[in-house]
């Protein structure tokens, strides 16, 4: 068991320090509050955060932090990006430099009259919680937690508090009112409805969900071809599928997308059919360890803590031993926008779309692969940001699906 400390010792890097005068047009005032931003790798993050000014308790069982878990595990490197981090608060902070570079930093919460920390942990509960139950997994050793440090605030600690644990909430509010809009894509997905994270709500019922309504967009996106024809990439789904909401919700691009709303259980199935046979796909294409692929993970850890990659996909629910890049499933994905025609305003498979990957995807991930290697270094992000990549995917399945079409014609 752990005890709360009122004063703590740690590593950090990339601090960033931004002081505010609270007496406006004194500079030379010593009211102030200073905010520190920085990274702690999990290594170091201190088990004994005073929690004092947090009013929740987390809760591991919660849906936040099943999708934090399920995050740290499937693809750690984008924990830092996903996550807002942690907030804390403190009566003093104080870096120790070493060579000019300041590499620890000592912060003190200060104590009551009961000797109880007054600053520590405002925002992030579960976050800590989390990160705390994978600090002794060496994979994740070096991952970087962002951290906020507020120092100067222990004496509205807790106003402060409650400020911050209402914003978030307003957020989830916010996002709670898109939920009229979101409904005829809900009915679309039939079955599918419940494992779509529709907005983050702790209380949710259903724990069953997976798959963030923004990557639920993105594959509309990604096969929209009012917005994406045969000259322009929808590259945003692999660099910015967050974007892709945005796109949705202008009300001027909502019609193409209503259009793919009857296909959506298609669509979730064909893209984690894609995912399911990718091994089978780079086999064909000549790659025949898909581990040794810069962009496919099939394990993860080092040493004694090494262990497989298992992954279900949230719709089918199909499990596969590796995790693959969108830089690599999406130019193939997208590119399946070109089976796609339009009847009577809503979009229909011109082409079975799964058996059009069984007989074509060998050769497109075979230019994919040729091109990560030779032109990108095997950068997967390279690989993915290659609006040069897309086109020729996009090209090569429009040449092939017109020739299926006049063999069936003729």
């Amino acid at each position: 068991m752990t005890t709360e400390k009122s004063v703590l010792e740690f590593a950090c890097s990339q601090i960033r320090t931004i002081t505010r005068h609270l007496e406006e047009g004194e500079p030379e005032s010593q009211t102030q509050i200073k905010s520190h931003y920085l990274f702690i790798p999990l290594k170091s993050l201190p088990l004994t955060i005073p929690t004092t000014p947090n009013p929740r308790q987390p809760n591991l069982l919660a849906k936040p932090c099943k999708q934090m878990m399920k995050t740290l595990e499937e693809e750690p490197e984008r924990f830092t990006d996903y996550n807002r981090g942690l907030l804390l608060i403190a009566d003093k902070v104080h870096f120790v430099h070493e060579n000019g570079d300041a590499k620890k930093i000592i912060v003190d919460f200060g104590v009551d009259e009961e000797g109880i920390p007054k600053g520590g942990l405002v925002d992030g509960g579960h976050t800590y919680a989390v990160l705390k139950e994978k600090i002794g997994d060496e994979s994740l050793a070096e991952l970087p937690i962002f951290v906020t440090i507020i120092e100067g605030v222990t004496d509205f600690a807790s106003p402060l508090a409650r400020a911050r644990n209402t914003s978030v909430q307003v957020k989830e509010n916010s996002m709670a009112n898109l939920e009229e809009q979101f409904e005829p894509i809900k009915q679309a997905l039939g079955d599918y409805n419940n494992k779509v994270i529709y907005y983050e709500n702790e209380n949710l019922a259903n724990d069953g969900a997976a798959f963030p309504i923004e990557e639920l967009v993105g594959l509309m996106t990604a096969l929209n071809t009012d917005i994406y024809g045969k000259d322009s990439q929808p590259t945003i789904v692999y660099t910015g599928v967050s974007t892709c909401l945005n796109k949705w919700m202008n009300k001027k691009n909502r019609s193409s997308y209503e259009k793919l709303y009857p296909l959506l259980p298609s669509i979730v199935e064909l893209y984690e059919y894609l995912y399911t046979r990718f091994e089978d796909y780079a086999k064909e294409a000549g790659m025949s360890h898909v581990g040794k692929i810069n962009g496919v993970e099939k394990t993860r850890g080092r040493g004694s803590k090494r262990k497989a990659v298992q992954i279900t996909l949230p719709f089918t629910g199909e499990v596969v031993g590796y995790r693959l890049s969108k830089g690599f499933s999406m130019p193939v994905f997208a590119a399946l926008r070109f089976l796609l025609i339009e009847k009577e305003g809503k979009m229909e498979w011109a082409t079975e779309p799964k058996k059009f990957l069984d007989d074509h995807a060998g050769k497109l991930f075979q230019k994919i692969f040729e091109a990560h290697q030779k032109e990108y270094g095997s950068n997967p992000n390279k690989t993915g940001k290659s609006t040069v990549l897309w086109q020729n995917i996009a090209n090569a399945v429009i040449i092939s699906s017109l020739e299926e079409r006049l063999l069936i014609n003729r």
